[in-house]
């Protein structure tokens, strides 16, 4: 089966809590927010008006019990999430430390969001064992639901293209200055991510996870002779350039960004692809929807 899965969604859950839930937790001080965090977990035995009743070890060992039943309920939740979402793939057999590792650390996960992502990297790992290192487990580990989103958004607008199946962020290309140039060596032209809810700022953020290289890059000189493949949230287009000298700008995802967005799926950003198409048909002619493609070095 081909990697293409349905798409994780990390920007919102589905399914929202009660509203009455939502008014009972909202308070309006900082005192009474963090008196309602204690009593949520436990800890509020020296906030009470009355001594607590109970030895500290009895209370440690009563909050012990419910962190163990809540991490009980998240690694249930999450491998129900992965069975509803099995389609009768064939599957092999995932190393037993993996599992041990994502059992350690999907345990904690309590976003639901963040669970339905957990729960494609233990289907994916059935389906395709030793298709996300220990590595990626510890950065998704690390991950908070907002940088989650952030390379949710990256991911939806990554393609690739060459004979390298790497992701790569497209942002333009640069150009040999025409006659009509008025001195100018070289063109740049490019899409300004930032309109696609992916601004400078969250480009740091995943430079900083180590989830895409933080230097933007410019591939080789596009050959004449044969038209370059390129492949965008599974439409396959061809590109064949219109004169020399024609380069494309882009950030390459990490290895482990590369893992991770397989994960999250294909979600298409429509918008985006159209600007593309239009922004590379000023250098190029593009046939889109392509069967199939010819490698080609960049």
């Amino acid at each position: 089966m081909s990697e293409s899965n349905k798409p994780v969604t990390l920007e919102h859950d589905p399914q929202p809590e009660p509203r009455q839930e939502k008014k009972s937790s909202y308070v309006k001080d900082s005192a009474s927010r963090v008196l309602h965090i204690a009593q949520a977990h436990g800890l509020d035995a020296l906030l009470q008006k009355e001594a607590p009743q109970k030895p500290a070890l009895e209370r440690a060992l009563v909050r012990e019990r419910n962190r163990r039943e809540q991490r009980q309920k998240n690694l249930e939740h999450i491998l129900k999430l992965a069975h509803h979402s099995c389609q009768d793939e064939t599957a092999g057999e995932p190393d037993q430390d993996w599992l041990y590792r994502f059992f350690d650390m999907a345990q904690e996960v309590h976003n639901p969001a963040m669970q339905r992502l957990w729960a494609q990297v233990f289907k994916r790992e059935v389906t395709n064992p030793g298709s996300t290192s220990m590595k990626a487990l510890k950065v998704l580990h690390d991950m908070a639901p907002k940088e989650a989103q952030i390379l949710q958004r990256a991911a939806s607008l990554a393609c690739s293209f060459g004979h390298d199946n790497s992701r790569k962020l497209l942002v333009g290309f640069r150009a040999q200055g025409g006659i009509f140039s008025f001195g100018k060596r070289n063109i740049t032209n490019s899409i300004n991510v930032g309109s696609f809810q992916l601004p400078y700022s969250s480009l740091l953020v995943l430079f900083e996870l180590g989830l895409m290289h933080g230097t933007e890059l410019e591939s080789g000189e596009i050959e004449l002779e044969s038209s370059l493949p390129l492949s965008y949230q599974g439409k396959n287009l061809a590109l064949q350039v219109h004169g020399k000298g024609v380069r494309l700008l882009y950030y390459r995802f990490s290895p482990t960004g590369n893992e991770l967005c397989k994960l999250l799926g294909n979600k298409p950003n429509s918008q985006y692809y159209d600007q593309l198409v239009a922004l590379l048909g000023q250098k190029f002619t593009v046939q889109t929807e392509v069967k199939s493609s010819v490698h080609h070095t960049v």
